[in-house]
Formats: C-alpha cells, sequence, structure tokens
C-alpha cells in the first residue's frame, strides 16, 4: 500500500486510470483518512512541471464555478501531485457514447463557457491552452472544466519547458501553429472548435494537415442550431483572435441563442454578419498565408546560400590550381561571387538573389547565373551564360540548385552575341508556358550534383579555357539538348 503525506491530507494511492487523451502525468484513484475518494495526477519533475502546480495552488484557493476542484496538492518522490475529485465520466465519453441533442449541447456549452468566463474573472492570468472534450467532466450535473496540464501563467516564462508546443492538434488555434504566446481567445477558440463538433457530430477540420486548416480554411458552415447560435460559434471559430468574443460575450449569449423565433430584423443582422464573418476569414488567410509564405520563402534563401558555396567554390579551385596565371577578383561589386580572367577569356560566378514572384509550374527561391566570354568575340559570338535556380523543379518540395539555359524563340530577330543566355526566374516564365514566345529553354533543368560536381566544373573549365584562346564557338544546333521532361508541370 502506498501512502502519500502532502500539503492538506494523507492518501493512499490506487489502481492507475486509463490515460486521458493527450494527458500530461498519471492518474490514479486515492483516499484520504477520512475514507473520501478522487484521484490524483502525477506528474514528473520535469523542467516547467511545477507550473502545472501552481495552477493547481490556485485552482485550490479560489473556489471557481464549473472548474474541478484541486483537493491537495504536494510532492512525492520526483512528481508534483494535484488531488482532485472523480468525475463520472468524460464529455468525449459522453459524445462517443450518442449523439448528443441540440438542447442538451447548449446546457453543455453554457457549463463550460461559464468556466471559462469565471475563470478569467478569478485569475486572468492563466489560460487553459488544451479545451477539448477529454478535458471537460461531469461533476454531479454540471460539466466541469479540468486538466490544466499545459495550462500557463501570464506572468510566467514563455520558454519551451512551460510546455507550449505541445497541443491538441484538431482543438489548437491558428496563433499556436504560429507559435504566438497564448491568451484566453485561444481558449475560445476551442471552445469553438468543440461546439461545433457538439453540434454536427463532427470536428470542422478532420486532418491530416491541421495547421492549413486552422490557419488558412474556413469551417463549412453549420446546419445544426438556431442562427444565433451558429452565428456565435462561427465567432469562435475567426482565424484573427481580436475578433472573437470573450468567454463572459459567450456565456450571455448562449442564454438566448438557443431560443427561436428570431425577428425578421434579427435574421438579416445575423445573415449580414455570416456574410462579414467570411470576408474576414478570407482576409486573415491571405494574410497568414502570405506571412507563412514569406518566412518559408526566407528561411529556404538562406539555404540556398549557404549550399551555393558548393557550386563555385570547386570551380575556383580549379582555376587557381590549373591556370596560377589568370587574374582573380572576389566579390566583385557585390554582385559576383569572382571573376576571372586568363588572356582573352573571362569566367565568373554571380551572387545568388532572392527570387520574386514568377508565372511557372514550380517555386524558385533563389537564382544566379555563370557566364564564359571572350575578347575579341569570334564571328560575333561573344559567349554563353547559364542559369543557376534554386527551385523544387523536379519534386514538390525539395529544393536544390538547378541548371538550365535559354534561347531567342521563333519570333526573334536573331541569336544575340551570347547564346545560350541565362535569365531571371520573373523574366524567363514564357519558356515555361505553352505560348510560342520570344523565349524557349535551350538546356533542360539538370541537378548540380554538389557533392560531386567533377562534370560541372570540367565542362565550364573547358569552355573557360577555349575562350582564353579564343576559340570558344557557339552551339551547331539549339536547343542544345531537349528539356522535354527535366521539369515537372
Amino acid at each position: 500500500m502506498t501512502v502519500m503525506h502532502l500539503d492538506g491530507h494523507v492518501w493512499t494511492l490506487g489502481g492507475q486510470l486509463p490515460d486521458g487523451e493527450g494527458a500530461f502525468g498519471l492518474v490514479h484513484d486515492v483516499t484520504d483518512e477520512s475514507g473520501r475518494a478522487g484521484v490524483a495526477k502525477l506528474v514528473a519533475k520535469d523542467p516547467g512541471a511545477e507550473r502545472e502546480l501552481l495552477v493547481g495552488d490556485s485552482l485550490r484557493a479560489s473556489a471557481i464555478k464549473n472548474v474541478v476542484p484541486v483537493w491537495d496538492t504536494g510532492e512525492y518522490g520526483d512528481q508534483w501531485v494535484i488531488v482532485m475529485p472523480k468525475a463520472d465520466k468524460s464529455l468525449l465519453a459522453h459524445m462517443q457514447a450518442a449523439p448528443v441533442p441540440p438542447a442538451e449541447a447548449v446546457a453543455i456549452l453554457t457549463d463550460i463557457a461559464v468556466a471559462l468566463s469565471e475563470l478569467a474573472a478569478a485569475d486572468p492570468a492563466i489560460v487553459h491552452r488544451d479545451l477539448k472534450p477529454g478535458n471537460v467532466l461531469l461533476l454531479g450535473d454540471t460539466w466541469c472544466l479540468a486538466d490544466f496540464g499545459i495550462a500557463r501563467y501570464a506572468e510566467q516564462t514563455t520558454a519551451i519547458d512551460t510546455r507550449k508546443y505541445n497541443l491538441t492538434r484538431p482543438y489548437a488555434a491558428p496563433e499556436q501553429w504560429q507559435m504566438d504566446r497564448a491568451t484566453p481567445a485561444t481558449d475560445v477558440y476551442a471552445f469553438g472548435v468543440l461546439a461545433y463538433e457538439l453540434l454536427a457530430g463532427a470536428r470542422p477540420f478532420l486532418g491530416p494537415d491541421f495547421r492549413q486548416q486552422h490557419l488558412f480554411e474556413k469551417a463549412p458552415t453549420l446546419s445544426a442550431g438556431t442562427p444565433r447560435l451558429r452565428t456565435l460559434i462561427e465567432e469562435c471559430l475567426y482565424k484573427p483572435r481580436a475578433a472573437r468574443p470573450t468567454a463572459a460575450n459567450i456565456a450571455a449569449r448562449l442564454a438566448i441563442a438557443a431560443s427561436e423565433p428570431v425577428s425578421p430584423g434579427s435574421s438579416k443582422l445575423a445573415t449580414a454578419n455570416a456574410v462579414e464573418s467570411a470576408r474576414l476569414a478570407r482576409s486573415y488567410a491571405e494574410v497568414v498565408r502570405l506571412a507563412d509564405e514569406e518566412q518559408n520563402a526566407a528561411a529556404l534563401f538562406a539555404v540556398a546560400e549557404q549550399s551555393f558555396d558548393a557550386i563555385w567554390s570547386p570551380l575556383l579551385t580549379t582555376i587557381e590550381a590549373d591556370a596560377p596565371l589568370a587574374v582573380i577578383e572576389r566579390d566583385v561589386r557585390g554582385q559576383m561571387v569572382f571573376v576571372a580572367q586568363l588572356r582573352g577569356g573571362k569566367i565568373g560566378v554571380g551572387k545568388p538573389i532572392r527570387a520574386g514572384s514568377w508565372q511557372g509550374p514550380f517555386k524558385v527561391i533563389a537564382y544566379a547565373s555563370i557566364a564564359v566570354n571572350q575578347r575579341p568575340s569570334r564571328n560575333g559570338y561573344e559567349g554563353r551564360a547559364h542559369s543557376l535556380w534554386f527551385c523544387d523543379a523536379q519534386d514538390e518540395g525539395r529544393f536544390a540548385w538547378f541548371e538550365t539555359a535559354f534561347m531567342q524563340g521563333g519570333f526573334s530577330g536573331g541569336f544575340p552575341g551570347v547564346n545560350p543566355f541565362s535569365q531571371e526566374p520573373h523574366s524567363g516564365g514564357i519558356a515555361f508556358s505553352n505560348v510560342i514566345g520570344t523565349m524557349q529553354l535551350a538546356r533542360p533543368l539538370v541537378e548540380v550534383d554538389r557533392t560531386n560536381p567533377t562534370e560541372f566544373v570540367d565542362r565550364w573549365i573547358g569552355w573557360f579555357a577555349d575562350a582564353a584562346g579564343g576559340s570558344l564557338t557557339q552551339p551547331h544546333t539549339m536547343p542544345e539538348q531537349s528539356a522535354a521532361g527535366s521539369y515537372r508541370t
């Protein structure tokens, strides 16, 4: 028999209960010296776990309506302990047993809204952050909010040891996916998901990409419940948290949301509000999408710059070893990685530049160029230049450096002095379209093998040598190689 001496009582530890959905810690049956039965939650003393005990102490000190009370707290070995009354069942089990009628759903939601409202009034510093059916328990005839396992105090650190990165994906608010600070509005969003699920019998977002859905997608329109109730739930699911109602506002509106009939004027106003809700959702989703894409593109561009060294560095090393008389300039005007000149030949590699928008079949993050020139030109031929694009040309989402080159199309006025030539993505998009234009691909998109760039280096060193001797000739046929199948469409 295991006995725990906590702050208020001596508890006898019983058997372990089944784990709750996504719960932290272990839950056991317990009884105190008077025979009172309850449950004890044991949480390992990991960094940040003491914050759960702080929340427990706060709930113990304040009798908060519709929140599972904390009877006792303390330590047992290497674990924090929180003792609470044993619930009859969870809302999760109740929902799984049978569909919940609309009138009962409103009563359940009212209990939860009152809990959130009372909690905010008693201690606005606490945010639950993991509201879901498994954390709503029936005590007597009241549904109560429980399990503050990842709740935090607003004044406490938001470092990783507060478990801020733990979330239940189907109920997590947009700001949680963006790793932003949780606020009471975060609980309101989860309340909206739970309310939707109670009425519709299914969650508004079914995954598997919950992040995409919670950040960008509008929940399917509810058909169950009264117009006022549907509008209230819709507002709880607003992506911008500042637009969501407060818990107190929800509790007040639930009392009238279930009543019918609704006056024609109120019905029209609710419809107008729904239209504005859709507009706000679309607007916010677009803002977040652009911000998310910008953040991702910035991170990928940093990778592009880092990986680019493996392309130009072996080329420059070979030139320095095989042509010690070559004049080499580095960081030319802040635009070129290096320029090397030997007699009348010149070779240069440009620095990676962040790509803007372009109309093409794949994503381009960065671009650069590599070129060989000869002076004087040979029969008007000055040299050649190729594009280097950091893109996912072949497999969506897998970015690498690809080499390609362009040529004048059938409607051009002839060949330029540099042939083939390089292009920036926003200028070269027409070459990837089905339109016969003034520009076409002269070479396929080929990934540069950064682990073994021998072929790439040898080819460009050979052209540089020809240019140095004045014998660099333009291709006999164009395109030099077919680009068909070298990129995804």
